[in-house]
């Protein structure tokens, strides 16, 4: 029985109306600088996670959705759930959440064809993938860019592009192994269990390998396979080329 009002009392908080009393929204923004902003910026505009200083936001199309995303996270991803505030608590940081919307965000300065010339010219499709007229384009060995516009604000990718390991992003982890045979593989951690490590090496090319296998493992969290580009790009084309990143929101 106990259980049963838990669950309808999840319920009903997601379907009931947000609050909005300047004392519930100044709640939801103290709740929403304590565990949201170190992520998604202190005004929401993005950084390690998805920008959220717009006036609709993909997977939170509603407040119970948003409320829901909130709660229980979004499975793999690094988006966790907020298992330490309560269902009020959970009601008022997506009421905050919802203010950030409104602010105004400025546009940012550069050209952004220049940008693309920038991207193509300086070999990141070898990494990165674009989806273009419905077809992923480039390489598959560092994060997908089609909406990285949507998802990361502009000072996250100028400290990306001048200090890649600054924020390695934890599907792409920098790992070194070596076989019980003496092979040494290195790449990038896609999947990893208790028994199977999927690694992706420099190449491109996926090894599938028990762990039983395995004679070492290193794991560097904090070291990115992207080269800095703080000595390879000017300052005007380091701009125009985060214009470029910043105008990629929807698949073209």
């Amino acid at each position: 029985m106990l259980l049963l009002s838990l669950v309808t009392a999840g319920i009903l908080a997601a379907q009931t109306p947000l609050p909005a009393s300047p004392e519930d929204l100044a709640r939801g923004e103290k709740l929403y600088r304590g565990s949201c902003q170190y992520c998604h910026g202190p005004n929401g505009d993005g950084g390690k996670g998805a920008n959220l200083a717009r006036p609709a936001l993909d997977r939170a199309t509603d407040d119970e959705k948003l409320v829901n995303i909130i709660q229980k996270g979004i499975p793999g991803t690094e988006m966790p759930g907020a298992w330490h505030m309560i269902s009020r608590e959970v009601a008022q940081t997506a009421a905050f959440v919802r203010t950030l919307g409104k602010v105004d965000v400025k546009p940012v300065p550069g050209n952004p064809a220049n940008g693309k010339t920038v991207y193509a010219r300086q070999g990141c499709a070898s990494c990165h993938s674009i989806r273009e007229s419905g077809e992923l384009r480039g390489g598959l060995n560092a994060p997908e860019l089609t909406r990285i516009g949507l998802r990361r604000s502009v000072q996250h990718l100028r400290e990306a592009l001048l200090d890649p390991n600054a924020a390695v992003p934890e599907n792409y982890v920098h790992i070194t192994v070596t076989t019980n045979s003496g092979r040494a593989l290195t790449g990038t951690r896609l999947y990893e269990d208790t028994f199977t490590l999927l690694l992706r090496d420099t190449a491109g090319a996926n090894h599938s390998l028990p762990k039983s296998s395995l004679r070492e493992v290193r794991k560097d969290l904090k070291k990115s396979t992207m080269p800095s580009y703080k000595e390879k790009l000017n300052e005007t084309d380091l701009q125009d080329l985060l214009a470029y990143l910043v105008s990629l929101k929807e698949p073209s």
